[in-house]
């Protein structure tokens, strides 16, 4: 694969969204750059999660303090236990199931009973001695709040009707409304970041096995950079569903299908165009081995014939040496021959007498 490029935050949403083709680039990314992103998209979730719930918290507080004031006779909270009597005509709180019971000796088995009763609703609460158990539609968990936490952390001594009608109202309720804030983001944070990153898991398995069908080998840490970013798209749908309903109630039946497929049909895809792009790269590569070894046999030819050209030319030269040596040698011969014709030598002179 190729080397690691820096992208930025921004991009990288871009290209997880909307850019397949560049997923790539992504998955070579290190583990603690993508780590750091999605820890990015989930602080930027809760925010707009935690803002939606503590306004539907808001609006349950307001629901409560009317609740208070027109259905509940008696309220005293002291030394951490709280002590109710409702009137006899008890309207409902809310869209939902409100159980109170803050008599001495509640049993467990009793409290199994009530949250049982309180999970076939989309809100419930049920409020005893000592603490108070919340369901909300936006989660099948139930919530725990403990009232001696409560009384501890706020130094609060002794309560009553009229007391927690105030603290309800004027400025004191922005207070609870900032807390609320902070433990909720705190909270949210936590849970949907660590489902995230086990699902980001589960779907790196999906990626892996693709891998293998498509025959393409790939490092588990980049499958898992693929799935860490084929989230993005889920999360976003998922906040603006959680969004939509908290606010008016409207649910989508089958939506948690909705957001495993969209992950899964981005993993897939992501590995097979990697896969594509590989193989392209490869018909290229080929092409360009292929080019260059056209252009060694080329050069090649060139140089053997420009060798052949040099050795002919060394046999011309060689040949033309060895004429002039021989044309000189001849023009020697010539002159030598020449200059004996010219100068005979003298022949003795020798009269014979007869005796």
């Amino acid at each position: 694969m190729e080397e690691e490029v820096k992208i930025s935050f921004w991009k990288k949403l871009k290209i997880s969204i909307f850019g397949l083709e560049d997923y790539q680039k992504l998955a070579i990314q290190k583990t603690k750059s993508t780590i750091f992103y999605i820890v990015t998209i989930m602080l930027i979730f809760t925010f707009f999660l935690t803002i939606t719930t503590t306004y539907k918290f808001s609006n349950t507080l307001n629901t409560i303090k009317n609740y208070i004031n027109n259905n509940i006779e008696t309220l005293e909270f002291k030394e951490g236990k709280l002590y109710i009597k409702t009137k006899q005509n008890v309207d409902n709180l809310f869209e939902g199931q409100v159980i109170i019971d803050t008599s001495e000796n509640i049993s467990n088995e009793q409290i199994s009973k009530y949250e049982e009763e309180i999970k076939s609703y989309y809100n419930g609460i049920i409020i005893l001695q000592d603490k108070v158990i919340l369901k909300t539609n936006m989660s099948s968990i139930l919530t725990t709040i403990s009232l001696t936490d409560i009384a501890n952390q706020f130094n609060l001594v002794k309560l009553d009707k009229q007391d927690i009608i105030n603290i309800l109202s004027g400025n004191n309720i922005y207070y609870i409304y900032i807390s609320f804030f902070l433990a909720m983001y705190i909270y949210l944070f936590i849970i949907y970041l660590s489902t995230v990153l086990l699902d980001a898991i589960l779907y790196s398995m999906i990626g892996y096995i693709t891998g293998i069908i498509s025959n393409l080998r790939m490092r588990y840490r980049s499958i898992y950079n693929i799935a860490i970013h084929s989230l993005t798209l889920p999360i976003i749908l998922n906040l603006i569903y959680i969004i939509i309903n908290t606010l008016t109630g409207y649910t989508i039946k089958y939506f948690s299908i909705m957001y495993m497929t969209i992950t899964c049909i981005y993993i897939i895809t992501a590995i097979l165009m990697i896969k594509a792009d590989l193989i392209k790269k490869q018909i290229e590569l080929s092409k360009i081995i292929k080019e260059q070894e056209k252009v060694r046999q080329e050069m090649e030819e060139k140089e053997r014939q420009k060798k052949e050209e040099e050795e002919r030319e060394r046999v011309r030269k060689k040949d033309e040496k060895q004429r002039q040596e021989e044309k000189k040698k001849k023009s020697g011969d010539k002159k030598d021959s020449s200059k004996g014709e010219q100068n005979p030598e003298p022949q003795a002179n020798i009269k014979i007498e007869n005796s």
